[in-house]
């Protein structure tokens, strides 16, 4: 089974992947390759990368497709930035791949005027 992971070297993308090869998936990291895994691990010698700038290709209407034409059974979705970006990759998967898990991230609310803190 073919596990695409979008912004797979990130906070849960390095202990994500490896445990996914692990467990014998076929992974796909689709990332702009401008880092590296915060972790080092022998599992990622057998993940395929895929560089793409998702904020480029969205402004092209290509990232959806781009994705789609991985032909992953799984996407797991670690960096989406707008709902507008969800709605449009959920549109492209609908009826090709069995599970879309879209985990998002804080700044799909926007940017915080301030951080709470107890100082």
């Amino acid at each position: 089974m073919k596990v695409i992971v979008i912004g797979g070297t990130g906070h849960i993308g390095t202990y994500l992947i490896p445990m996914l090869v692990d467990a014998n998936y076929e992974v796909i990291n689709v990332s702009r390759q401008k880092s590296s895994p915060y972790v080092p691990h022998s599992s990622w010698k057998a993940v395929t990368h895929v560089a793409m700038d998702r904020t480029e290709a969205e402004k092209q209407g290509s990232f959806a497709s781009q994705i789609a034409d991985l032909k992953g059974d799984i996407i797991i979705d670690l960096i989406c930035f707008t709902p507008e970006s969800a709605i449009v990759l959920a549109e492209a998967l609908k009826g090709k791949i069995q599970h879309f898990l879209h985990c998002g991230t804080m700044w799909v609310h926007g940017h915080s005027e301030r951080v709470p803190t107890t100082e």
